[in-house]
């Protein structure tokens, strides 16, 4: 799976992880230093983290080693860009420096490049591989990688001499980007609906259409050719997949327990009073209030007539 690249600003993404074993980071902490005359040490006060710097080894030997043009020359012509780094998620980054150096190996010469990067703006949040903007980033990111890897094999079909196969692909590559379109459109709406709290049926609805879609896409990319041609495809769509569902369930472990509230005014309330009733200090927009009202309609499906929820009823409604 894809979760460590680079895509300079304006230019298309490169998988790092072919070519770099690893990466290592440092963020240092600021702190401001007080010496008071007369006294041993310093008074230290926290002035927050610094900069996230990363290193990275590229190492182009072997069958990478024709990438290292293209690779290089991507990466030079824009030094500022988003890299996805394994654990910390997407980071907007500039490139401070390249070390390279030549070997000469049993297999030809191997060219090292040592690649340093630091963030380049401020207030950027950790999105760690376990949290569900983490697992949106992955989503998108093999969504990428299964378009990719739907051209890549357009080219096998179209270099033979087969009309029938290039219509049989032509079908099945837009089921490809039906499936690789609903993904980004799912991931997109569940990390908003998670950041806001609002994680409902709609959005989860999104998620239960993706298996039809990948095994549409999947049966007509077993009607284009052998298994040797489709595997790599098929594997993206199938990684995909997994994914989107472990940004599910990242999300619903981190959601908090829904509370149940009581209709306590008589004869009952309107449902936009029940919210402001609980929600109006919480300082939301306009735009999350309704949204709220939306989401507590969708989890109580016994509220028949909201102008008037009637005394007594029990309502589940999320924690903020």
């Amino acid at each position: 799976m894809t979760n460590f690249a680079y895509k300079p600003d304006g230019g298309t993404q490169i998988d790092l992880g072919k070519y770099a074993p690893g990466i290592e980071s440092e963020i240092a902490g600021r702190w401001g230093r007080h010496v008071i005359p007369g006294q041993q040490g310093s008074l230290k006060e926290d002035l927050g983290d610094g900069d996230l710097k990363s290193s990275f080894t590229l190492q182009f030997v072997g069958k990478n080693k024709a990438d290292y043009s293209s690779v290089m020359a991507a990466m030079t012509k824009t030094r500022r860009g988003e890299l996805l780094h394994p654990r910390r998620g997407t980071r907007k980054t500039i490139i401070d420096r390249f070390r390279e150096r030549v070997r000469y190996t049993e297999m030809g010469e191997a060219t090292i490049v040592d690649v340093f990067v630091e963030d380049s703006v401020i207030g950027q949040a950790d999105s760690f591989t376990s949290g569900p903007s983490a697992f949106a980033q992955q989503a998108m990111m093999q969504a990428d990688t299964a378009d990719r890897q739907n051209a890549a094999l357009k080219m096998t079909i179209f270099a033979r001499p087969n009309l029938k196969a290039r219509a049989l692909y032509v079908a099945a590559s837009a089921m490809v980007s039906a499936a690789t379109s609903a993904t980004r459109a799912y991931a997109a709406a569940a990390q908003q609906a998670f950041t806001l709290g609002l994680y409902d049926p709609i959005v989860q609805g999104q998620l239960l259409g993706l298996p039809p879609l990948v095994r549409t896409a999947t049966a007509g990319l077993q009607a284009v050719g052998p298994a040797a041609d489709i595997q790599e495809t098929v594997l993206a769509l199938e990684v995909m997949l997994f994914v989107s569902t472990q940004l599910d369930v990242a999300i619903r472990a981190a959601q908090p327990i829904p509370i149940e509230s009581e209709i306590s005014r008589s004869p009952g309330q309107s449902i936009y009073a029940f919210v402001q009733q609980h929600y109006g200090r919480s300082g939301k927009s306009p735009a999350d209030m309704r949204a709220l009202v939306g989401l507590i309609l969708r989890l109580n499906r016994q509220i028949r007539t909201p102008l008037l929820i009637p005394f007594g009823q029990v309502v589940v409604r999320p924690t903020a």
